[in-house]
């Protein structure tokens, strides 16, 4: 029982100094997000690699899920946002029905992937995502003017503390083209655009052009 406590008293404290250190930099962002959920009910709402549940906190008004991989982390998720329901899963082959959320918000974990894993993760999102279901995407973009060249100066050197393969494979995004790329290569249609631009990033609330697209062709 005391080494459960103390595993416990670990998760939540990478949960909060994650928080402390990026979660307040994001806190408007996810609001906005969880603003247009609350507003138009997208409801059910799946936060796809939810880590602490940070989004899940900013929806209140109806059904929210989180999933992640990391089994440690939703510990920490579950205490913060006891409202939602938290799943330890992989974001490239979802435990859920065909067509069960309105909305869909991916936040920065597109990424850390493999070009390979973020095409399983789209093709799984598209399956579980209800017709006319909205997207709600935040990720790096490349360097439009100085503010977003600052920021990416400032993102440069977080995506190095988190690690070789994260790193590696955020340059990887960007030099495939970053968010703008990968919404074309999706056929994702942007309703709503915001830029971030002091951390290199935009936010999208979008929808898939066709429910009948191929993926891989």
């Amino acid at each position: 029982m005391h080494m459960v406590r103390n595993k416990i008293k670990k998760n939540y404290l990478d949960g909060w100094l994650y928080d402390i250190f990026l979660g307040t930099a994001l806190k408007r962002t996810r609001k906005c997000a969880a603003d247009y959920i609350n507003r138009s009910c997208f409801f059910p709402v799946l936060d796809l690699c939810c880590g602490t549940g940070a989004q899940c906190r900013f929806v209140q008004r109806g059904e929210a899920f989180g999933i992640d991989i990391d089994r440690n982390v939703l510990d920490y998720a579950k205490s913060r946002a006891p409202h939602a329901s938290f799943i330890c899963g992989d974001g490239a082959r979802l435990p859920f029905k065909d067509h069960k959320f309105q909305s869909v918000v991916i936040s920065y974990a597109l990424h850390e992937k493999l070009l390979p894993v973020r095409r399983s993760m789209m093709v799984e999102v598209k399956r579980v995502l209800k017709k006319n279901g909205k997207l709600l995407i935040i990720d790096y973009e490349i360097p439009m003017d100085l503010a977003s060249r600052l920021g990416r100066i400032v993102t440069y050197f977080i995506e190095r503390m988190a690690g070789k393969e994260h790193f590696r494979n955020g340059q990887q995004f960007l030099k495939q083209g970053g968010l703008e790329r990968f919404l074309k290569e999706h056929e994702i249609r942007v309703i709503k655009n915001r830029w971030l631009k002091l951390g290199n990033s935009r936010l999208i609330i979008g929808e898939f052009e066709t429910h009948n697209v191929d993926f891989f062709h």
